[in-house]
């Protein structure tokens, strides 16, 4: 099998591991019918990850004679073909497994044998896309990278954790997981998972499910159905007692089974496998349903352009939790397309912010219930270029009242951070109302509830002099009726830009 011969190689002595390990619970299966892709070559195929909500695949091959990332779209009428990822990526002896951020604009992958600065046998690598290209390849250095393999990398759904397999000394068997936290200079020292996951065999190729919270990987522990198994676990028990599940035939067979992915708000999920019957070593399969899937998330894409040329915009995208005020992602819209992908965890409310230098950032809403069922939802974004620009502000009041509430922050202080960076700018802070009540009440109400931001903007540093306010009541309305989307749209506060 060459993915053992040249890529794993540690694992051919790995495998003889029998320490006995406790009994886990199995995951009951019995409706789960698996199939491999039309696309298998005669040779190793695994490392599924998928991409916008299971429309393209990335994965790795040995079909061309060396091991390389390849990706093919699937559409409605079916797959497409694989397209091998050009030499910025694929340079080196062998190339591994492929993890993308959802934005799917930065990847971390594993290579051997590449030219230049070489941490260790095997080492993760990262790349951001620019004009449509993977480029920027950097190693990602000796806070994550070791002396030993490190592979088989996996980035969460919020972008902010890597997992990956490593045999460095100091685990608990021949490989272990181990994660490393996204911080403001890069990734942090990696740590080895614990005994929740790691044994005294071995374990690789992490994934999560889109919710952050289900852990899959693979390992040959002696409980198992035969070979590697994929098991699971919540990362939220893991400080507990709590210990990983395998999930049972017919995902698991006598054979290996590697690289569970599981696509988001779907009864899909993919894998590889060595099994008898396949086209080569190994192949990739896919198991419906999906008998171990996360929990439903939101799923928010759209574009976003310039709100006068309706030209594609490169922005970031940053995700806010409205409670806390917290940020808890970051991407990037292309800078190609403008497009723009995100998955939102449930029982949370969001701010979803689009911002780029030169224009008027932008942010909406999205609330996602604790029982959320798995949607998408489509949301188009148009920046303003500053130059004479306004845009609504994400601000919110009870009814009938003037003081901000708390979920107004995080949007409040964003503006505090844009005055600070363009300090030669002044603004007008204009409220509006909706139809219903008199026109003088609805006056006096938006007038206060600008100046109820005039003073949050002042108290924050910026100097009175730069902001004014004025209420509209209800005789500016940006959609003319009663209904309920009409009257939502027409109460707001915006923010002008005046010289």
């Amino acid at each position: 099998m060459k993915l053992i011969q040249t890529f794993c190689l540690f694992l051919l002595a790995a495998c003889a591991v029998s320490v006995a390990q406790p009994t886990l619970s199995t995951v009951s299966t019995e409706d789960v019918v698996v199939n491999p892709l039309p696309f298998n070559s005669s040779d190793d195929d695994f490392a599924p990850f998928f991409m916008q909500g299971g429309r393209l695949l990335y994965f790795t091959s040995n079909r061309d004679g060396e091991q390389d990332i390849y990706m093919v779209p699937r559409t409605a009428s079916g797959w497409g073909d694989p397209v091998m990822l050009p030499e910025a990526v694929n340079s080196g002896d062998h190339i591994g497994s492929a993890t993308i951020t959802p934005d799917g604009q930065y990847m971390v992958f594993a290579a051997y044998g590449r030219a230049g600065s070489l941490v260790g046998r095997t080492d993760l690598y990262s790349a951001r896309k620019a004009n449509g290209q993977w480029t920027d390849v950097k190693n990602l250095g000796a806070d994550v990278n070791s002396e030993s393999w490190d592979s088989q990398p996996f980035i969460s759904a919020d972008g902010n954790t890597l997992y990956f397999a490593s045999d460095r000394p100091g685990g608990s068997g021949g490989t272990d997981i181990y994660m490393a936290r996204r911080t403001p200079k890069g990734w942090s020292l990696a740590v080895n998972l614990g005994a929740n996951v790691n044994s005294s065999a071995d374990e690789m190729s992490p994934s999560l499910a889109a919710d952050n919270e289900r852990m899959y990987f693979a390992s040959n522990r002696v409980d198992g159905v035969g070979g590697f198994d994929i098991y699971t676990i919540d990362l939220p028990r893991l400080s507990g007692s709590a210990r990983a599940a395998n999930i049972g035939a017919p995902v698991n067979t006598s054979a290996d089974e590697y690289f569970y992915f599981s696509i988001a708000n779907s009864n899909q999920a993919f894998f590889a496998s060595n099994r008898s019957g396949g086209e080569g070593e190994l192949d990739l399969y896919i198991a419906v349903p999906d008998p171990v899937p996360g929990k439903p998330v939101l799923i928010v894409r759209g574009t976003v352009k310039n709100a006068i040329t309706n030209a594609p915009v490169g922005s970031t995208i940053t995700i806010t939790d409205l409670q806390t005020a917290k940020q808890v992602a970051q991407f990037q819209s292309d800078d190609v397309t403008g497009e723009y992908f995100v998955m939102l965890t449930a029982g949370r409310e969001y701010s979803v912010t689009a911002s780029k230098e030169g224009y008027l950032f932008y942010s909406e809403r999205f609330e996602v219930p604790a029982d959320e069922t798995g949607r998408e939802i489509t949301y188009d974004i148009a920046l303003s270029p500053i130059e004479d620009g306004s845009v609504r502000l994400l601000v919110f009041f009870d009814f009938d009242k003037a003081e901000l509430r708390p979920e107004s922050r995080a949007e409040l202080d964003r503006v505090i951070d844009f005055l600070k960076g363009n300090v030669d700018i002044k603004v007008n802070i204009e409220g509006h109302t909706d139809d219903q009540g008199t026109a003088d009440y609805n006056k006096g109400l938006s007038e206060r509830r600008a100046e109820s931001v005039k003073k949050y903007l002042i108290a924050g540093g910026i100097q009175a002099v730069r902001v004014s306010s004025a209420g509209y009541g209800k005789n500016r309305p940006l959609m003319q009726g009663t209904t309920d989307e009409a009257r939502a749209r027409n109460r707001r506060v915006e923010m002008r830009i005046v010289r």
